[in-house]
């Protein structure tokens, strides 16, 4: 009986020792492209929730690069309506945009050029 205790106690105590790791699952929520020119703008929003991560990538003979940095969003997203809006939180001095999506089409404004692009909004 003293065994049985005690190997419940050894194996509470190390359940409760292991690292707590959450679940993490990922899958495009959104995804928005828009090329004209040589210019091609993506963004994604990825996660497990509305509205999710932002991932955005844009290249272009005119537009400036983007460092790899991480930028924080402002981000209007309903699902329901199908209306997007996503900006950076803030004009940082980077290379900057501003996208806006209602339906199955939106535009993005980048380095003063207005691209028009189409959004998936299907979960994966």
């Amino acid at each position: 009986m003293a065994t049985r205790k005690w190997w419940k106690t050894s194996l509470a105590a190390l359940l409760v020792s292991l690292p707590v790791v959450p679940a993490v699952a990922s899958g495009d929520l959104f995804y928005f492209e828009a090329q004209h020119g040589g210019v091609i703008f993506t963004l994604m929003l990825i996660g497990r929730e509305d509205p999710g991560a932002v991932s955005v990538s844009w290249k272009g003979p005119s537009i400036p690069q983007v460092p790899n940095v991480q930028r924080r969003y402002y981000i209007e997203f309903d699902r329901a309506k199908r209306q997007a809006y996503v900006r950076p939180l803030t004009r940082d001095g980077l290379p900057w945009f501003e996208m806006d999506v209602s339906g199955g089409h939106g535009n993005v404004l980048i380095s003063g050029q207005r691209l028009q692009g189409t959004a998936d909004w299907t979960i994966q």
